[in-house]
């Protein structure tokens, strides 16, 4: 009796070490200030997420997301500025299997960059003057 209760013991916690719990990662940032900066590196084998909004005279946002061809990365990078002579600065980075990215820049200097490398990529970039 005690050797089936171990046999079934070693069993089931081998199950567990083959069969891993993959957790995808997610990051907010929201910021509203004169001078705002924000960096967001993602590293995860089923999904990274980041949303970054911003508010201000000078924004700068960065978001890096890496994982396998099984990945799926999500990146939304939202920047408004505040006065009349606003600069906007937004890059986003993403490896993966599925990338894709938003970014939505109003100010009198905006500047976006979008690099993606993996099996389906989508991108979009909005800019507006004030």
């Amino acid at each position: 009796m005690r050797i089936t209760y171990l046999v079934a013991t070693v069993v089931a916690l081998g199950a567990l070490n083959v069969v891993e719990a993959q957790a995808g990662n997610s990051a907010s940032v929201l910021q509203f200030g004169t001078t705002n900066s924000s960096f967001i590196s993602q590293s995860g084998s089923t999904s990274n997420s980041a949303t970054t909004m911003q508010f201000g005279a000078t924004n700068q946002a960065t978001t890096l997301q890496t994982g396998s061809l099984l990945t799926v990365n999500t990146s939304v990078i939202g920047q408004g500025g505040t006065t009349a002579t606003a600069s906007n600065t937004a890059l986003a980075g993403q490896i993966g299997g599925s990338n894709s990215s938003l970014i939505g820049q109003i100010g009198a200097n905006n500047t976006a960059g979008v690099g993606q490398l993996g099996i389906l990529n989508g991108s979009t970039i909005l800019q507006q003057t004030p």
